[in-house]
């Protein structure tokens, strides 16, 4: 029974049943989204939570006062404000609300607010509120910042009654006709709250604002603050609006006394109580005014519209008033929370006097049954008649109290198992779990659900009141763990678990009692538990005697339950398969008791012993199922799948025999995955579906009705964890995260790898179930689709995250043999297989490699761990895929397969072959539908259908003596032991791409265009066909060549990727024409080589930089800087100058901070540095056009022209209101000649502020021989559209477009106008499809624009004039 004292609840007195009634819980016509009653308080539960110190303070009658959180994520108030200090300082409890990974949550603790902000958290009104919270329940975690129309809701829902802001939102100038309306004006009309503000913004229509408000039923009320008579309604910064308030208020108990009896009429309508600001910190009324009117002409002119308007109007009002503003923003918003608690404490007052309870009608009144309610123990069997709602999972098993003992003797290092018949020095913890306890708890979190619940037994003793406590705090339903009250059952014992861990948290011994379970059965009971919760899955557990185990799961199949079981350990996974004199017996397919099971390969060996032991193996109708199976000589095929060991040791064929049993086992196998086996029925799709193919492990030829094939898989581990915390709960929180997928209509082979990435959380907690919290952003539950099956390993990537969801990560897991197809493949692709795993696996780490490559370099530049690959061979590091055989741009390119190819493939050759082909030749003029593929009318071109280009001819005779070859380009077997040592005289080489693409003449653009002006304020701007190769990570570089039509594009994936730009192009648009893997080495750049383009420059987090000649296809490293090693950790921050010449490189910040190592491209020699004294280091730096010097920013602002030919500054300036440069670009023509003819510079900052100047505007008067600069020069426009930092500049090459962008934000891309300086408003829209930009590059014409993203993706748009 839930407690009748929450206050914010109303007595209605006689007239309650007539306001039951109406059932109005926030307005007569516009209601939340209703919970059924009874059950509604479990459901909010579920998805609503209250910080403990807000329920017991709503719970005792407190003074709550409910703070947005959008002030934190979305402010520019710094980060001293102490809202909740000044709460606490005048007696009150402070509630911040907000929504933290998907979860709405009232009460935030500081240091979710710091997750919170540095989440990149979402701005949350009322529409969205269930978006994130629906997002989060599928797994997306989002955070979010409640606005005052949010807050309210959620604060509502929790019970509190007064909320403190800063400013209201309201109707804006021009509202009108724009209808640009604050949604804190509707959620005021619609929900009943005190809040207090200091008025609205002073930028808005504060009249029809006021107008608004009337029309919504909002009680507004202004606090006197010492004057009499009519005051005028507060202008945020200015006390005084010219706008008389509708009425005064005087005192808080006044205000509170308003409140209660808008509560006592039922009136669901707020109240907004205006608090002007303090008059010594207020700014008058006339300048506020003319800064304001500054500022929106601003925002129309840089078309600020939106929800970009309001920052945009706020951040220009900051500068103009020279941060009074802000001063005042501070003091206004403590000012109103101060106000707001003085209210909440007269309230509650009020409350307190009452003679009847002010919360003893809130159900009657609204139809909803407050969150808040005590605890109640469990002691006694539910009654028959009791209600149960249903549950989609019911998990039937232990819960135990877990002691965990990890030796820690001061010889654990030489001898990690502790000492036996000794005591032993150990860190020893205390936790709740058990079997069943941790699979619901895992499925719960998982679901982010409370339709999960656990079935169980406990002692009426101190450890069974610790689990019932711990359950009933995590929002566990614990309606059917029955507690054995001593009086009938005095010897019933709360199970527990001992496990004793050696020094490396491993299991050395494990001790359970678990005989509750065994000796107490009430089978009846259960069965009533299972057919109220009608659960979609039953998982029962081994922890139950032979005969309850079987009840349970004769139990689920009655009531239409799939069941699950869990065999808990070798011993007792055999309980499945025991004697079944006086049981029911096991069900055989299709009609199993028992549909999947998760065992590891000793528990499967036990129950497939127990089995056979006890003759289910002679059942005439598993014979049946076996035989449909046509399993005959399968141990090829076993081997194939899985490997020859785990053929050897049974565990395939172990699976196989159980499986008419349980038709889906998921054998758990530690570091090498986990073997997944199914029957498939007859007409199951992935029969038929080639991608899944090579996990058919038989067919059913028999005519079998039901069995149409098994299906095996062996699914790696998804990575090795080094950095285990504990193993308790691994294997449950594996079935638990299995099973919320299943529930919700995921498949099993989709299922695999999320739920052991949720065991790898387990692994890496003290817990037996890694919190919610703590689980990856996009676990992808709800919405399983086949992920087509394409990798030969058996891995897979996940289908369903968004582009700015999805996240790499690197597997680490042990390496099975391949099978004789795989091997064949890699033979093709990449040369001999014997040679080929040697180079794939030359560094392959183990866990105790200290110096393991795998270990990669730290986000930090200064790192100086050494990544153990600067001596490997290039063609140990590269994979290339040359000549895709896809028709590119107008004509048909082939490319030809080498003859070691085509020896590997001879098996596969055509039946026949027609002499006549060799001579066959198509004309393109004759024929009326090729002749589009002409490049000009007059040229009549013939065809052959199978070309050889002289390029492959030239690359398939090429001299046997060089020593190294990729790969990917011919055989390297027979390469001597003295050769493959000899890394000074080796060299890595490609097929000379740089030859394909001149004779290849369909690359070549031999149209003339004229050059076009585009207009401002509209771009003509079209979608254009993607590239249809997605990357594996973040594109971190786009690059067009200089005279063909290719993209370059790299990744931190290690891949390059050269694509033809080619829209129309059949079958594939824009085609790919080579890639590249770099193993080991996320490229983080990848240019051309101006100004021809005939090699390209890529590098990442390492110590050294590969160059890459396209016309010999040889591939160059350059291992270190001579003389400045030290300062040079990484090369990945380089840039190529536009005359070809040279390259500059920003060296580490900690060794040499604030220094450009210059080298000449052609020796890779060093030649020059340009030092910059700047706080911080380089931020970024840009070449002139002609190569001539460059122009760098540094960290804190400076900017610094340096010159090639004097080898110094020709001048440093600083930029204007700098915080924190992070990125620069130059751009445009007939700039300063001698600062390399660029007219224009962009720089972007921290705080998302672009400027943009004119450099001409830049140069003093001054002697001819002589630069002279201004030293704060104001730029020619200031762009504040980005809100978070800025990390793209790129201007086109016909110096008309800017495009600025920021990663940290969805859909933050720009482009700019120029030279008017003006951002185009209609692209990019709200359906655009961008996601978090990471890469920008213009075509070399201006008439591209190409956007590559985090997801791996690269879009294309085509600009018209």
């Amino acid at each position: 029974m839930v407690s009748l004292r929450q206050p914010w609840l109303l007595a209605r007195g006689c007239h309650s049943h007539a306001v039951h009634a109406r059932q109005r819980l926030f307005s007569s016509s516009r209601k939340l989204n209703q919970i059924s009653i009874p059950g509604n308080l479990t459901a909010l539960r579920g998805i609503l939570k209250i910080s403990e110190e807000v329920t017991d303070a709503l719970a005792t009658n407190k003074p709550v006062v409910a703070l947005e959180s959008t002030i934190y994520t979305h402010g520019a108030l710094g980060n001293d404000l102490d809202l909740e200090g000044v709460v606490r300082r005048n007696g009150g409890v402070p509630a911040v609300v907000g929504i933290l990974g998907g979860v709405p949550t009232v009460g935030l603790l500081p240091d979710e607010v710091a997750r919170m902000v540095e989440g990149s958290p979402r701005k949350v009104s009322r529409r969205d509120i269930a978006y994130l919270v629906g997002m989060g329940m599928a797994g997306n975690k989002i955070h979010g910042g409640t606005t005052i129309a949010g807050t309210m809701i959620l604060a509502r829902l929790a019970g509190i009654r007064v909320f403190g802001t800063g400013g209201l939102g309201g109707v804006h100038r021009g509202g009108h006709e724009s209808f640009d309306i604050s949604a804190d004006l509707t959620e005021l009309g619609r929900t009943r709250m005190a809040v207090t503000s200091s008025g609205c913004k002073g930028f808005l229509d504060i009249p029809r604002t006021l107008e608004y408000l009337e029309t919504q039923g909002v009680l507004v009320s202004t606090f006197a603050d010492g004057r009499t008579g009519a005051v005028d309604f507060p202008a945020f910064w200015a006390r005084d609006s010219g706008v008389k308030s509708p009425s005064v208020v005087y005192e808080e108990e006044q205000a509170a006394a308003m409140f209660l009896a808008q509560e006592r009429l039922g009136i669901e309508s707020g109240l907004l109580f205006a608090n002007p600001i303090p008059e010594e910190f207020s700014i008058p009324r006339t300048e506020m005014d003319a800064v304001i009117e500054q500022a929106i002409n601003e925002s129309r002119e840089q078309g600020a519209l939106g929800s970009e308007n309001t920052p945009f109007i706020l951040t220009r009002i900051r500068e103009l008033t020279k941060d009074r503003s802000v001063l005042a923003n501070k003091v206004l918003v403590r000012a109103n929370v101060e106000r707001a608690t003085k209210i909440s404490l007269a309230l509650s007052r009020l409350a307190a006097e009452e003679s009847v309870p002010l919360n003893i009608s809130v159900k009657q009144q609204t139809g909803f049954q407050p969150l808040v309610s005590k605890n109640t123990l469990i002691n006694e069997m539910p009654k028959e008649n009791e209600v149960i709602s249903p549950a989609d999972i019911l998990v039937a098993g232990s819960v135990a109290v877990d002691l965990s003992c990890d030796y820690v003797g001061e010889d654990s290092l030489e001898h990690p198992p502790p000492h036996l018949h000794t005591s032993n020095p150990a860190h020893i913890g205390q936790s709740i779990g058990g079997v069943g306890h941790n699979v619901a708890l895992a499925a719960q979190r998982v679901m982010q659900s409370h339709k999960v619940r656990l079935c169980s037994m406990i002692g009426d003793d101190i450890a069974g009141s610790t689990i019932l406590s711990s359950l009933q705090a995590s929002g566990m339903d614990t309606s059917c763990v029955k507690q054995l009250g001593r009086e009938h059952y005095p010897s019933s014992r709360t199970a527990q678990y001992v496990a004793v861990n050696d020094a490396n948290k491993n299991l050395v011994l494990g001790m359970a009692d678990m005989g509750i379970f065994a000796t107490h059965s009430f089978p009846e009971h259960w069965n009533s538990m299972v057919k109220a919760s009608k659960p979609k899955w039953l998982v029962v557990d081994g922890n139950w005697a032979d005969r309850d185990l079987r009840a349970w799961i004769q139990s689920g199949k009655r009531n239409g339950a799939y069941v699950a079981f869990e065999p808990v350990s070798r011993e007792k996974s055999t309980r499945l398969f025991c004697n079944e004199k006086n049981i029911e017996n096991l069900g055989v397919y299709p009609s199993p008791s028992v549909d999947v099971a998760t065992p590891n390969q000793y528990e499967l060996a036990a129950m497939q012993a127990a089995a056979q032991r006890h003759e289910y193996f002679d059942n005439p109708r598993w014979w049946e199922i076996i035989d449909a199976f046509g399993m005959k000589g399968a141990r090829d095929r076993f081997v194939k799948i899985t490997s020859a060991d785990m053929t050897d040791d049974g565990i395939p064929q172990q699976a196989i025999q159980l499986l008419p049993y349980i038709p889906t086992i998921v054998t758990k196998l530690g570091s090498y995955g986990a073997l997944l086996t199914m029957i498939l029925g007859k007409d199951d799709p992935r029969l038929f579906d080639p991608a899944h193919q090579k996990f058919i492990l038989s067919r059913s030829f028999n005519d079998h009705p039901e069995v149409g094939g098994v299906y095996m898989r062996l699914l790696p581990a998804v990575e090795l964890v080094e950095d285990v915390v504990s193993v308790n709960g691994v294997g449950d929180t594996f079935l638990g995260v299995m099973i919320a997928g299943l529930a919700q209509g995921g498949r099993a082979e989709n299922l695999v790898d999320i739920a052991q990435k949720g065991a790898v959380l387990t692994l890496r907690s003290h817990q037996s179930f890694n919190q919610f919290t703590t689980m990856p952003p996009n676990f992808p539950i709800d919405t399983m689709e086949d992920a087509g099956a394409t990798s030969s390993s058996g891995q897979e990537d996940s289908d369903f995250a968004s582009d700015e969801e999805t996240t790499s990560q690197t597997r680490r897991a042990r390496v099975i043999d391949k099978d004789s197809d795989e091997e064949e493949l890699e033979r093709f692709v990449l040369g001999d297989t014997a040679n080929f795993r040697e180079n794939l696996f030359l560094d392959e780490p183990t866990s105790d490699d200290d110096n393991s490559p795998f270990r990669g370099f730290n986000d930090q530049e200064d790192n100086e761990a050494e990544t153990g690959l600067e001596d490997v061979d290039d063609a140990d590091l590269f994979t290339l895929d040359v000549g895709s055989g896809a028709p590119v741009g107008d004509k048909t390119l082939v490319v030809a397969q080498s003859a070691k190819g085509q020896e590997m493939i001879e098996k596969d050759k055509p039946a026949w072959e027609d002499s006549d082909d060799e001579r066959l030749t198509i004309s393109l003029a004759d024929a009326t539908q090729l002749r589009k593929l002409r490049i000009s009318e007059a040229e009549d071109v013939y065809l052959r259908l199978n070309p050889l280009p002289v390029w492959a001819k030239e690359a398939e005779e090429r001299p046997a003596k060089r020593r190294r070859r990729s790969s990917a380009a011919a055989d390297d077997s027979d390469i001597s032991e003295d050769e493959a040592d000899d890394e000074g005289n080796a060299e890595a080489s490609a097929l000379p791409l740089d030859k394909f693409l001149r004779d290849a003449s369909t690359l070549k653009d031999t149209k003339v265009q004229k050059s076009k002006r585009l207009r401002p304020e509209v771009i003509d701007i079209q979608r254009s066909r993607d590239i249809p190769d997605t990357h594996k990570d973040e594109v971190t570089s786009l690059a067009f060549h200089p005279d063909y039509p290719v993209l370059l594009s790299s990744s931190t994936s290690s891949v390059l990727h050269l694509h033809h730009i080619a829209p129309t192009a059949h079958p594939t648009p824009n085609p790919l024409l080579t890639s590249v893997q770099v193993q080991q080495v996320p490229v983080r750049r990848a240019e051309f080589l101006y100004p021809t383009g005939d090699k390209i420059f890529f590098a990442g987090r390492r110590r050294y930089i590969h160059s890459w000649d396209l016309g010999t296809g040889t591939i160059q490293k350059t291992n270190k800087i001579q003389g400045h090693r030290l300062e040079q950790k990484t090369w990945e921050r380089f840039k190529l100058s536009p005359c070809g010449q040279y390259l500059g490189l920003i060296a580490t910040t900690r060794k040499g901070g604030g220094v450009i190592n210059i080298l000449n491209v052609n020796t890779m020699q060093w030649i020059a540095a340009a030092r910059l004294d700047s706080r911080g280091g380089i931020a970024d730096f840009s070449w002139w056009s002609n190569g001539h010097g460059l122009t760098i920013l540094g960290k804190g602002g400076q900017v610094g022209e340096w010159s090639m030919a004097s080898r110094r500054f020709l001048a440093i300036w600083s930029d204007e209101g700098s915080n924190g440069g992070t990125v620069m670009a130059l751009g445009g023509r007939n700039g300063p000649a001698i600062l390399g003819e660029d007219r224009w510079i962009a720089i972007g900052s921290n705080s998302g502020v672009t400027n943009i100047y004119d450099r001409q505007t830049l140069l003093l008067p001054s002697a001819e021989e002589e630069l002279l600069v201004k030293e704060r020069p104001e730029p020619t426009r200031t762009f504040m559209q980005l809100t978070t930092p800025v990390t793209v500049l790129t201007f086109s090459p016909d110096g008309q477009l800017l495009a600025l962008g920021s990663k940290h934000k969805k859909d933050a891309l720009r482009l700019v106008h120029l030279p008017s300086c003006t951002v185009y408003r209609n692209w990019p829209t709200e359906q655009t499809p961008l996601g978090r930009i990471s890469a920008v590059a213009f075509g070399r014409k201006s008439d591209l624009l190409a956007v590559g993203n985090d997801a791996g993706k690269v879009r294309l748009w085509e600009i018209r004039s």
